[in-house]
This record gives structure tokens, C-alpha cells and sequence, in this order.
């Protein structure tokens, strides 16, 4: 068990690499969620009927903390689809959004917006606001001293018809079942 744990810490890790240019180290926080961002396309499955031809629609929706940190996933397959990025600059641009990162702009809303996520089916919300999961996110970033990790709410995401993979879920702080 202790190998595994290992080895899912250092395939993160080296995932998180591998998103930074090659002269350059990880410098912030959001080089790691941006990794992580990617990490979750790839441990989440949709069973919303997509087929594999179909990109991935990734949207972050509000003020974007990434900056260019997304550009190295435009174009880069997961789960042999290709990734997508948009920025929608209303709600009704969330319509076919496969990963949803709801910014910190939008805090009074989110309520809101995951219920139209949830409304949709096979929209995986992510964020790094406060309690997230608690109000029906499925991805929530949260801060453990200066390390960034996750929680996942295992609920929400079957509701929205998503399976996490268990090597995911393992990896997570805390699971909501």
C-alpha cells in the first residue's frame, strides 16, 4: 500500500512537472492546479455518451488565476479527446462545458452556477472556493499549510454521471460519500 501511495504522489508530481517548461520549477500555486486541472480529465469518466472524436470542453468561468497556465493543455489529449479551453464571459456560454473551474469572482453565484452544471449532466465543477464541495462542487482545491490538495464530493459527481477513478480518490484529502 505504501509503494502505491508512492507511486500516485510521484505520477502527480510528475504530471505537475511535465505541465511547467522544461527550465522551469513549479512557482506557484496555481502552476500545481492548473497540473492537477489536467490530472482530473484524466481520472474522471464520462458517461454522458461522448465518444472519443469529441473534444473536451474546459471552461473557467470568472476571473481566471491561471493566466497562461492553461495554454500548454490546448490541443493535449486526455483520455483520447482532445482538450478545448474556454473562458465564457456569461452563463449561457457554460452550455457544453465538460470541466467547469468557477473563479473567485464568482463566490455570491456559485450556488447557481452548479445547479446549471448539475442541470447539464457530465460537467465536472472545480474550485478553489471555500467550502466548495460542501455546496455541491465535485473538485474543490484546498490549502494544507503551503501543499495544494483536493477534495472530491463522490455524491456530486455521481449525480452529474461522472465516475472518479479510485486511484484519484485516493489521492484526495477528503472523499464525501
Amino acid at each position: 500500500m505504501r509503494d502505491h501511495l508512492k507511486y500516485l504522489i510521484s505520477l502527480v508530481l510528475s504530471l505537475c512537472f511535465s505541465l511547467a517548461s522544461a527550465h522551469a520549477s513549479i512557482r506557484s500555486e496555481y502552476e500545481v492546479k492548473a497540473a492537477f486541472l489536467y490530472n482530473f480529465t484524466r481520472f474522471v469518466t464520462w458517461s454522458n455518451g461522448e465518444t472519443a472524436a469529441a473534444p473536451l470542453e474546459v471552461c473557467v468561468y470568472g476571473d481566471d488565476p491561471f493566466g497562461d497556465l492553461l495554454d500548454p493543455l490546448r490541443g493535449r489529449k486526455s483520455q483520447g479527446r482532445e482538450l478545448q479551453l474556454r473562458y465564457p464571459e456569461d452563463k449561457a456560454g457554460l452550455v457544453g462545458c465538460d470541466v467547469l473551474y468557477i473563479g473567485q469572482s464568482q463566490s455570491r453565484d456559485v450556488e447557481t452556477l452548479l445547479a446549471m452544471a448539475q442541470s447539464q449532466k457530465g460537467v465536472l465543477t472545480v474550485s478553489d472556493l471555500p467550502d466548495f464541495v460542501r455546496k455541491g462542487g465535485i473538485v474543490g482545491y484546498v490549502k494544507q499549510g503551503n501543499v495544494i490538495r483536493f477534495e472530491i464530493s463522490l455524491e456530486a459527481a455521481t449525480e452529474a454521471g461522472l465516475t472518479i477513478n479510485s486511484r484519484l480518490l485516493e489521492l484526495a484529502v477528503r472523499v464525501v460519500r
